[in-house]
C-alpha cells in the first residue's frame, strides 16, 4: 500500500462503544419511555440493547447506523411519536456522553504524523467534534465528517470521497479503519483499502467477509502499518 492518509470511524474504533455509550443509552431508554409511557423492553429491542446487561447487542442500529436510521427505527416501533420529538430526545444529552479511548490516542496520532487524518462517522459532525474535544484530539484531524455534513452516511461512500477530494488524494492512497461492515463496505465500493478492528460489536467472521486485514484494536495499528 502506498498510503498517504488514514480515515477513522469514531465509535467502536477510537472509543470503546460499550463504556462510552451503554450508560447513556440505558438512561435514554428509561427517560424516553417514562416520558411517553411506552415499554422500555420494546424500545431496547428496537435498538438491540440489553437493559439487564447494560450492553449493545451485535449489529445494534445505534452502533453502526446514522442518527436518522436510529430515529426511523424508533418511529417505526412507536409511530405515534413524531420524528422531531425522537430527535430532540436523542440529542438532549448526547454530546456530553463521556468517551473512553481504546488506546492512548495522543501517542497514536503523533506516531501517524506523516499521514493526513480524517474522521468519518454516522454520528453528527458536532457530536464528533465534542467527543474529540473531551480528549483534545481535534488538532490531529484534517477533516471531520458526520452523517449531516452534506456527504451522506456509511455504507455509502460520499464522506470518504469528500475527504479524498479535499485532500487531493486518490482512494487507493487512503486507508479506512473501522469496526463495522458499514465502514468496510463504504471503502470497498471505491477501491479504498480497509482495515477492520474487532473492538466494536461485529465478529471476526462478519468483518473478514469484506477485508483480509483485521486487528484486535487500534492499539496495534502502528505496528501493523510498519509490516505492510
Amino acid at each position: 500500500m502506498n498510503l498517504k492518509a488514514i480515515i477513522f470511524d469514531k465509535d467502536g474504533t477510537l472509543f470503546d462503544i460499550q463504556r462510552s455509550w451503554s450508560d447513556w443509552c440505558n438512561i435514554f431508554i428509561r427517560k424516553f419511555c417514562d416520558k411517553y409511557k411506552i415499554e422500555t423492553e420494546k424500545l431496547a429491542q428496537a435498538l438491540n440493547f440489553d437493559l439487564k446487561l447494560n450492553v449493545f447487542k451485535k449489529e445494534s442500529i445505534f452502533v453502526h447506523g446514522s442518527i436518522d436510521e436510529v430515529i426511523d427505527r424508533v418511529h417505526t416501533v412507536f409511530p405515534t411519536i413524531g420524528k422531531e420529538k425522537i430527535h430532540h430526545s436523542l440529542f438532549e444529552d448526547i454530546a456530553d456522553a463521556k468517551q473512553f479511548p481504546l488506546t492512548d490516542l495522543d501517542k497514536l496520532f503523533v506516531q501517524l504524523k506523516d499521514f493526513k487524518l480524517g474522521l468519518v462517522t454516522n454520528d453528527s459532525e458536532n457530536n464528533a467534534q465534542q467527543h474529540l474535544s473531551q480528549h483534545n484530539l481535534i488538532k490531529y484531524f484534517d477533516r471531520i465528517f458526520g452523517y449531516d455534513s452534506g456527504y451522506g452516511a456509511k455504507p455509502e461512500s460520499g464522506q470518504l470521497l469528500a475527504f479524498c477530494n479535499q485532500m487531493f488524494l486518490e482512494p487507493n492512497e487512503v486507508l479506512m479503519v473501522g469496526d463495522s461492515r458499514y465502514d468496510l463496505i463504504a471503502a470497498k465500493n471505491i477501491n479504498m483499502s480497509c482495515l477492520g478492528v474487532l473492538s466494536g460489536t461485529a465478529s471476526r467472521e462478519e468483518l473478514k467477509e469484506y477485508t483480509p486485514h483485521l486487528i484486535d484494536s487500534i492499539d496495534t495499528l502502528y505496528p501493523w502499518l510498519n509490516k505492510i
